[in-house]
């Protein structure tokens, strides 16, 4: 009889080894996966405050592409943004995502911009939408 129960408890521990080890593992894949997704939230704040940055001329960042000075919005510095090549404008920044700059007024109304080529909704990446319409879409 003592060698039955010598098996029977061997086999239990190997189980709740095997228990322990398997939640183990899971718990360093949660961990992983979890510190990602915060530092991936964490780089796209910081990119949209540096890009927001560089639009107010009140936030110190030394830029030339600044459209708003002291709260008001220089509507041909605008324009001249909204003509900028896309990918130039990331690649300055060091910014990885996609991004679309537009204007709403105090009421929430999308403000569209005149230029050369037509009223546009904003400017920024066309697979990006505002009001279900892409990105720098111009509007008639």
């Amino acid at each position: 009889m003592m060698k039955k129960r010598g098996i029977g408890q061997s086999w239990s521990l190997d189980v709740i080894l095997a228990f322990v080890i398997f939640m183990l593992i899971v718990g360093i894949f949660y961990t992983l996966l979890t510190d990602n997704k915060k530092t991936k939230i964490q780089n796209i704040q910081l990119e949209a405050s540096t890009l927001s940055g560089a639009l107010d001329k009140s936030s110190g960042i030394d830029s030339n592409l600044a459209v708003i000075e002291n709260g008001v919005v220089d509507s041909e510095k605008l324009r001249s943004l909204y003509t900028n090549d896309y990918s130039a404008l990331k690649n300055k920044f060091g910014i990885m995502g996609d991004f679309c700059i537009y204007i709403v007024d105090q009421y929430g109304n999308l403000v569209a911009i005149n230029t050369s080529t037509g009223l546009k909704n904003g400017f920024g990446n066309g697979n990006l939408t505002i009001n279900d319409r892409p990105c720098g879409t111009i509007i008639q």
